[in-house]
């Protein structure tokens, strides 16, 4: 299973980054092996962080730890029902292991936050917005 980190630096000691459309870096990780590839993130194209939402679905990760998303962000992971995840403040590797005993906090909005967005009518937000997480 791949995990996608928005993070500081390449490496699984970095720290989540806060806003993901200004991340330095992605990580894609196999947390079964812990084997994790670095995306640098060029932040001077245009739509950067589309293409980046792109590349964890091409990568097939099922949850991306990360800060704040930008709506568009936020539409195409969990319309591919890509699980969000709050992890700024810990290391990449932290968040990780935070994220196996169900620590973090789920992104339910584009802020970051656990707030429902209503604005959103996916079936997956109004299940886990309802408290059916699956």
């Amino acid at each position: 299973m791949n995990i996608a980190v928005s993070a500081a630096g390449a490496s699984l000691a970095s720290p989540v980054f806060e806003e993901f459309s200004k991340t330095p870096f992605l990580l894609i990780v196999n947390v079964e092996t812990m084997e994790c590839t670095s995306i640098p993130h060029d932040k001077s194209g245009k739509n950067s962080e589309i293409a980046l939402a792109e590349m964890i679905l091409k990568h097939r990760c099922e949850a991306l730890i990360t800060g704040k998303l930008e709506e568009d962000v936020f539409k195409i992971l969990a319309d591919d029902h890509v699980t969000r995840f709050f992890g700024p403040g810990l290391s990449a590797e932290e968040a990780l292991m935070a994220m196996e005993r169900r620590e973090l906090k789920l992104i339910r909005n584009p802020e970051g936050t656990d707030e429902c967005n209503e604005n959103h009518h996916e079936l997956e937000e109004l299940q886990v917005c309802s408290g059916h997480q699956h």
